[in-house]
């Protein structure tokens, strides 16, 4: 299956999260905040990176831009989640292949994973 990063402020987003992608068969790393999601980013390689714009150090934009700019990730999908409406407006002016609001259901998430990962999203 897939590597996946996901970074998110939230513990509860993390654990959740994290949980059904691993009981999906995927390997998972996480980072509470934008500085170890950077720092993870420019040391590993992931099929699809979940980020959370909103996070302490760096931003999901941040954290995208360097991502897609690097060797390692720049053809990992990236998934950017907030909570904030205002946000869905702008996040198509990054990198990111898609963007999910949050509170959302756990399935619908996993379905725009598996399309992410299957690239067509």
């Amino acid at each position: 299956m897939a590597k996946i990063l996901i970074a998110d402020d939230e513990p509860d987003v993390l654990l959740i999260v994290s949980e059904r992608l691993r009981r999906s068969g995927h390997k998972v790393e996480y980072a509470p905040d934008g500085i170890q999601a950077k720092q993870k980013a420019g040391e590993n390689v992931y099929d699809l990176l979940i980020l959370d714009i909103r996070m302490p150090g760096h931003t999901g934009f941040e954290v995208c831009e360097y991502s897609k700019s690097s060797e390692k990730n720049g053809k990992a999908s990236v998934l950017l989640i907030s909570a904030f409406p205002e946000e869905q407006k702008v996040w198509r002016q990054s990198k990111a292949d898609a963007f999910l609001m949050k509170p959302f259901e756990v399935g619908q998430l996993m379905a725009m994973i598996d399309q992410l990962l299957k690239g067509s999203a």
